[in-house]
C-alpha cells in the first residue's frame, strides 16, 4: 500500500472508533501530555486544535499557566505558529480546522529556547515516522527549523499505531509517540 491508500485506510479506521473510547484514548494521552509538561522545563508548547477523529489534545491547554502556548496557522503553502492565550481566539481556518486568529503573533525563535511540539498524524509508526494529510506542513516545519530544540511528541489512537509506515528522505520522525 502506498501512503495515500494508508491514510484513507487509517482515517476510516480512525472514524470507526467509537465515541466514548476516542475519548477516553484522548483523555489518557493528555494526562501523559501533562506529565511530560510538568517534568520538563519547556519555553512554549506547541498544541493544535483536532479536528473530527483526531486525537483531543485540548485539554493540555490547561497545563500550561506560565508557558506560553502555539497554535498552527495554514497559509497557502506554508505553516507557522501563533500565540494563543485564549481558546476563544482559535477560529475556523485551513481545511477546516480552527486556527488563531489575527490578533495572535507569529512565534519568534530564541536559540537557547525549549520547545514542545504535539504533533497530529493518521497513524504513527514505532519508529516515529508519521502519516500525515499529505500536505507535508509540520515535516516542511521541522525542516526549516531543525536548528531549534522542538521536542516532537506525535499522538496516536491504538488502533492507529503501526510496526511501520512507508517514509521518505523529506519525512522527519517525533522524538516520542504517545499512543492511547
Amino acid at each position: 500500500m502506498d501512503k495515500k491508500e494508508l491514510r484513507k485506510k487509517y482515517i476510516e479506521i480512525r472514524k470507526n472508533i467509537s465515541e466514548e473510547d476516542r475519548k477516553k484514548q484522548s483523555d489518557s494521552m493528555v494526562k501523559s501530555i501533562v506529565e511530560l509538561i510538568e517534568k520538563n522545563d519547556f519555553d512554549s508548547v506547541f498544541l493544535y486544535a483536532p479536528k473530527e477523529y483526531e486525537v483531543d489534545i485540548i485539554g493540555a491547554f490547561d497545563a500550561c499557566k506560565g508557558i506560553p502556548v502555539f497554535f498552527p496557522r495554514c497559509e497557502k503553502d506554508t505553516m507557522d505558529f501563533y500565540e494563543t492565550d485564549d481558546l476563544g481566539k482559535l477560529k475556523p481556518g485551513s481545511f477546516n480546522v480552527k486556527e488563531p486568529d489575527a490578533t495572535c503573533k507569529v512565534f519568534e525563535y530564541k536559540k537557547d529556547a525549549k520547545i514542545l511540539m504535539i504533533v497530529p498524524g493518521v497513524a504513527f509508526d514505532e519508529k516515529g515516522y508519521r502519516i500525515g494529510y499529505g500536505k507535508g506542513f509540520y515535516d516542511k516545519y521541522f525542516s526549516s527549523h531543525a536548528e531549534y530544540d522542538i521536542y516532537k511528541v506525535g499522538v496516536c489512537f491504538k488502533e492507529c499505531f503501526l510496526k511501520d509506515v512507508l517514509h521518505d528522505d523529506l519525512d522527519v520522525k517525533v522524538d516520542k509517540t504517545i499512543v492511547g
